[in-house]
């Protein structure tokens, strides 16, 4: 192995922190194409990042608030089985949102990123694009802690795509009181 493979291998991140920066920086395009604006929490007890409405007021705008917070995860490890998404969960996690829910004013979405098994596709870039695959859907969690030792399994339904048109719709459904 050469000098330079060597420091290449040494300054590597862990997989886990790539699929997560892979993530932060897909939903976070997805929130300010929304014209949203993504605010990213730097310390991590649940909450990866906040989706802010921005107004007009006059000719300057003016940060209204969060609208909705988001747990993301990006995982290889999902599997499609008609109209849902199947993601295995770790337990931990999923308790603390279920706690979350019933202990917070603010609604909190999990993010699933699916990334291809194969690491090479997850991006291309070129000169016309930035490719990303595959995609990102939002689940908001419900129901009681589960007593599951590490997993607990999810149906995500697909049609919960994670996108700037999606986005609009929570944010209108959260203010008519649907999703608390």
């Amino acid at each position: 192995m050469t000098r330079r493979e060597v420091i290449g291998r040494l300054l590597m991140l862990p997989i886990q922190s790539i699929e997560e920066l892979i993530s932060v920086s897909y939903v976070s395009a997805i929130i300010a194409r929304s014209g949203f604006a993504p605010n990213a929490i730097s310390s991590d007890f649940g909450i990866d990042l906040e989706v802010r409405h921005i107004a007009n007021h006059g000719n300057k705008r003016i940060d209204l608030g969060t609208i909705l917070e988001l747990q993301l995860k990006a995982s290889v490890n999902w599997q499609l089985e008609g109209d849902c998404v199947v993601y295995d969960m770790d337990v931990d996690a999923y308790n603390r949102l279920v706690f979350r829910r019933e202990n917070s004013s603010r609604p909190c979405a999990l993010v699933l990123c699916c990334l291809p098994k194969d690491e090479t596709a997850w991006m291309h870039v070129c000169e016309d694009e930035l490719k990303i695959k595959k995609c990102c859907y939002y689940f908001f969690i419900n129901g009681v802690e589960s007593s599951n030792a590490s997993r607990k399994r999810l149906r995500i339904p697909r049609n919960q795509l994670l996108t700037p048109e999606s986005l609009h719709q929570l944010k209108d459904e959260l203010y008519m009181g649907e999703i608390s």
